[in-house]
């Protein structure tokens, strides 16, 4: 079908708008306490799971329950088993009826229901010995390339840092385009992924104007608070040197995720989907070898040979597979690997004040790749979609992202400087908006 039929789908499909003044973390507290009262009401027992921030509660009686939730108006959506331990025998999301507090009755937004977790009679309501319990941050690098002050210093460093070395698409200024994804994205993780202890946004100094600063999940963290040779490495308009910096994070947890802000969460996740019981990480491999990339040039694909190389080099064993855009999950220990493995390959990279050619990437591929030497990590299948704002079909591929239960993560990224940019930027963000319309606790 042509493009405009499912850029008019895409307009009907996205005309949902917020129906509640609460955000994410006031409504699911509302239907947590809801759907409590009519368990204690009825003298059923349930027990809180603190650490997946659910509740939990016997097959029999679930039972009852969830019939009487029905009875009172209240919705019910089953989650899949990835959102809970595996202990359970099921898992739901409940969602109270309006005069409870309850807003919304959509399978898309499960992860704004009280998540009632359901085991077996006589079973004990405890994590399974193949769950991940142990705490888990995230960390984003944002900038605001709209800022003023950052632009005059993007282009005064962009004349006096020679072009030798620097990656071809490293200072076109588009690459750094602003939909509000890094709100959506938080609106995303606080709807799915409840069990995230901090959140550390990376940026040059600069303060989302959304950004509620008294929320004290969410902390910001400047470049200078990182770098160790801020004056040498400072200011950076490379992602790649911000990454290799990311694990000095003062606080940061031993297990941690790396989360660009194009990333999206599509449903209720639990821990098992980033770590194995014992704490290895689990890697999102691509299908591509990123030697036979139509682009050898793209910067992620020079990266990769870079690391492919030091790989070669420590281990004496070669590697093939991209990974995933995906959200990444990370243990300092590996970090603290890299740092004492290949600290000129580090200290160049963070010294790399655009993309360069002898970049390595090191949350995203390389931290990966010592993982698996290292047995530290396994790969893992993810439920994930990708869409280039610059490709063919994109109403259509927007448009799969609305249907059905909800991919485990997302990503809209543009490779390269799009056609159109205005007209697919507004489908995006409104793709963006339809699926997740309510307000995060860390937005005024």
């Amino acid at each position: 079908m042509p493009s405009s039929f499912w850029q008019r789908i895409l307009d009907w499909r996205t005309k949902t708008t917020a129906c509640s003044s609460l955000n994410i973390r006031q409504i699911h507290t509302e239907n947590t306490v809801s759907t409590r009262h009519l368990a204690e009401f009825l003298g059923l027992a349930y027990a809180d799971d603190a650490v997946r921030q659910a509740t939990t509660v016997d097959g029999s009686s679930w039972a009852i329950l969830s019939d009487a939730f029905e009875k009172h108006g209240f919705s019910l959506v089953k989650v899949k088993h990835d959102a809970v331990g595996y202990g359970a025998i099921e898992a739901w999301s409940v969602i109270a009826p309006k005069e409870f507090g309850g807003t919304l009755r959509d399978d898309r937004h499960a992860g704004l229901g009280a998540i009632w977790v359901v085991y077996s009679d006589g079973k004990p309501q405890v994590p399974d010995v193949q769950d991940f319990t142990e705490p888990i941050d995230v960390v984003y690098t944002w900038v605001d390339a709209a800022d003023a002050d950052w632009q005059t210093s993007y282009r005064r460093y962009k004349e006096l840092v020679p072009a030798n070395g620097a990656h071809e698409s490293s200072r076109d200024l588009a690459r750094y385009t602003s939909r509000d994804e890094l709100k959506y994205s938080l609106r995303s993780l606080e709807m799915n992924l409840p069990w995230v202890r901090n959140i550390f946004l990376v940026t040059a100094g600069q303060v989302p104007e959304w950004l509620r600063q008294d929320n004290s999940k969410i902390k910001l963290v400047d470049h200078r608070d990182i770098f160790d040779n801020s004056e040498d490495c400072l200011p950076t308009f490379n992602s790649h040197a911000i990454e290799t910096q990311i694990s000095k994070i003062e606080g940061l947890s031993e297990h941690f995720l790396y989360v660009n802000d194009d990333i999206f969460f599509g449903r209720p996740l639990s821990q098992n989907t980033f770590f194995t019981a014992s704490g290895d990480v689990k890697y999102a491999l691509a299908n591509k070898h990123y030697s036979e990339a139509s682009n050898p040039r793209l910067a992620v694909n020079q990266a990769a040979q870079r690391n492919a190389d030091l790989i070669f080099d420590k281990y004496g064993r070669t590697t093939a597979l991209k990974f995933r855009h995906v959200a990444h999950p990370q243990r300092l220990l590996i970090h603290d690997k890299i740092r004492e493995y290949f600290p000129s390959a580090v200290n160049a990279t963070a010294r790399h004040k655009f993309r360069h050619v002898d970049d390595i990437s090191v949350p995203s591929s390389l931290a990966h790749y010592i993982a698996a030497a290292e047995g530290l990590g396994v790969p893992a299948e993810i439920d994930y979609a990708y869409v280039d704002l610059g490709g063919d079909h994109l109403a259509l591929n927007l448009y799969r992202l609305l249907v059905g239960s909800g991919k485990q993560m997302f990503c809209l990224n543009e490779v390269a400087t799009v056609s159109e940019k205005e007209l697919r930027g507004r489908m995006a963000k409104r793709v963006l908006n339809s699926l997740f319309p309510y307000k995060s606790s860390f937005e005024n």
